[in-house]
């Protein structure tokens, strides 16, 4: 049983489409500062996994943290753990794809993807039609290509939301 738990926790990333990788506590910090994070915002983790950068995020700032997961097991065990952490209204986690989650209202989202252009390109185009302009992004390790980067740190890359041109 045990074998199939330990199994489950660095194999399910596969079944449910991307591998999983957590990201460090140092990294988590350094995104908090790159998206420069005030009281009252929202955050998304698009892809949250386990919940580790929510719940870091969330403890550390006063900010709504909203996690997108496609994995079941992992949102119930977002769910459990934020009760236990007592963060039930400071983390959300939501069981979906991440293209399905409407983005209206993400002041702020971090993304570690796989590095595949067509997944980098369709969520580009779905950020710069949902988020509103001047949002944050930070993406780790993958950078989204014909967008001016706003800042560099490491593997992490911050961009912002352009104005929307509305000639059209």
């Amino acid at each position: 049983m045990f074998a199939g738990v330990i199994a489950y926790y660095f194999l399910s990333g596969f079944i449910w489409g991307a591998g999983y990788a957590p990201t460090s506590r140092k990294k988590i910090a350094k995104v908090a500062d790159l998206l420069d994070l005030k009281s009252g915002q929202t955050f998304y983790d698009l892809g949250c996994g386990y919940g580790r950068m929510i719940f870091a995020i969330a403890k550390s700032y006063n900010v709504k943290c909203v996690g997108v997961e496609v994995d079941p097991l992992k949102c119930w065990w977002i769910r459990f753990m934020a009760r236990q952490k007592k963060l039930e209204g400071k983390v959300t986690v939501i069981h979906s794809n991440l293209f399905d989650v409407n983005l209206e209202n993400a002041e702020n989202v971090f993304v570690f993807l796989s590095n595949t252009t067509s997944i980098m390109k369709k969520l580009k185009e779905k950020l710069f039609r949902e988020m509103k302009p001047d949002s944050r992004v930070v993406s780790h390790m993958h950078r989204f290509s014909d967008w001016p980067l706003d800042k560099v740190d490491g593997d992490l890359f911050l961009y912002s939301i352009p104005a929307r041109n509305n000639a059209n």
